[in-house]
């Protein structure tokens, strides 16, 4: 966790905030012992290759509002929102529909269960059933593109900050 020692995936912190916090500064106070190395990435870019990479994975994860969650019983606070992964300005064009990308919400650690849209027939028989599991099927996909290009090299900075240094960081 981030008060703890175990190492975390990257992820946009604060998800479960309506409008999560845009910058975030972090200094180093006690670096650990073995490993502890920050990485960064940039979401901005990841966004632009998917977009490139795999359009309909780019649109699936512009259009899939997923709901994120924090709960400490301790304090009793309950936090919820959701959003999509990437926002992106809508241009409602059908050749060019989603224009720059304006924000990032990613974090597996905080994201609840994805629930499909409602039965586009109004009713739940077999073609909601066919409909739910393609549902299912284009995020996992989609998810799984977005997790490969985030897992790239390409788009991550590793640093070994020392005590004393601090980092800005662009949270969405």
């Amino acid at each position: 966790s981030a008060y703890g020692n175990g190492a975390l995936p990257l992820h946009t912190d604060m998800t479960y905030f309506r409008d999560p916090p845009g910058l975030q500064i972090f200094t180093m106070v006690s670096p650990a012992a073995e490993g502890g190395k920050s990485i960064f990435a940039d979401g901005f870019a990841a966004a632009e290759r998917l977009r490139i990479a795999d359009p309909t994975s780019f649109n699936v994860l512009c259009t899939t509002v997923r709901r994120y969650r924090s709960i400490d019983d301790a304090t009793g606070w309950h936090l919820e929102a959701r959003g999509p992964v990437i926002s992106a300005v809508n241009r409602k064009n059908k050749e060019h529909l989603w224009g720059p990308v304006t924000a990032i919400r990613h974090n597996d650690l905080d994201r609840l269960p994805d629930l499909p849209p409602p039965p586009s027939c109004g009713t739940f028989d077999t073609t909601w059933k066919k409909e739910q599991e393609e549902f299912y099927e284009k995020l996992q996909i989609a998810h799984s593109k977005w997790d490969e290009i985030l897992g790239s090299d390409e788009f991550r900075l590793v640093m070994d900050l020392q005590p004393g240094d601090t980092v800005l960081v662009a949270n969405q």
